[in-house]
């Protein structure tokens, strides 16, 4: 991929945090950008204008399968799919957690990439090309304590890209993971405080990496997840063989 000019891009969690850095992102390069969320957020006016914005609850599959099929009644294909939607929770021990908030919190970390895929994929195997990116967290590779059920869902969106990618290993489309350590948002000024957060790498520099994913300035095999660390270079791991 030389350029963003004229590709379609689906984006979701695109309200805040790396979603809306990506998406200011994306808008400033000319891509024809479909953001969602659940809610507005930092979403302005001139966002709205810039891009197609919908509010959607991912998790339900027949919103997905009607969201899917307008857009691409309107486009012959998507050419990258990022998978940002996802939230975290309070911290809490294991015995300190609603059974009904770990439920919903695996629910909104791991459906809407689910959900996503399985409409999109169609497509990107009949155009026989796309990039998939899931955003994923170091909290899916090196658990954390008191974010059990956070920590849990990152691993599957983790696991999930995987499968998918050896599933499409076969063709053109790419399906990678990302996880970032800390970073500046307000999910995590809402888990570990404003001082924390300030500490961490900015939302800015996750953008810039996965373009450079994205445009094939940094080589990332099919299958593998990017850890993205405060101050050093991204490291790529790569999937096990079957």
């Amino acid at each position: 991929m030389k350029d963003f000019d004229g590709k379609t891009v689906i984006l979701t969690g695109a309200s805040s945090g790396i979603g809306y850095s990506l998406l200011n992102f994306f808008i400033k390069k000319s891509a024809i950008v479909y953001a969602v969320s659940r809610n507005e957020r930092e979403i302005t006016e001139k966002n709205k204008q810039e891009c197609n914005f919908e509010l959607l609850d991912l998790t339900d599959e027949m919103n997905v399968e009607k969201y899917t099929n307008s857009i691409l009644q309107k486009e012959d294909g998507i050419d990258i799919l990022i998978n940002n939607a996802g939230v975290a929770h309070n911290l809490a021990l294991i015995e300190e957690l609603n059974l009904e908030l770990f439920n919903t919190i695996i629910k909104n970390n791991l459906m809407p990439t689910v959900n996503m895929m399985k409409y999109i994929i169609p497509t990107m195997k009949k155009n026989n090309s796309g990039t998939i990116i899931n955003i994923a967290s170091r909290a899916g590779r090196r658990a954390v304590p008191k974010l059990s059920a956070y920590t849990a869902a990152k691993f599957a969106v983790r696991g999930l890209t995987e499968s998918v990618a050896k599933e499409v290993q076969d063709t053109n489309i790419k399906c990678i993971s990302i996880s970032p350590a800390g970073v500046n948002t307000r999910m995590r000024a809402m888990v570990f405080g404003d001082e924390d957060s300030n500490n961490q790498q900015t939302t800015d520099r996750i953008s810039k990496i996965i373009s450079d994913i994205l445009l094939g300035k940094l080589q990332v095999t099919n299958g593998s997840d990017v850890v993205i660390k405060k101050d050093q270079e991204p490291i790529i791991r790569e999937p096990e063989e079957i």
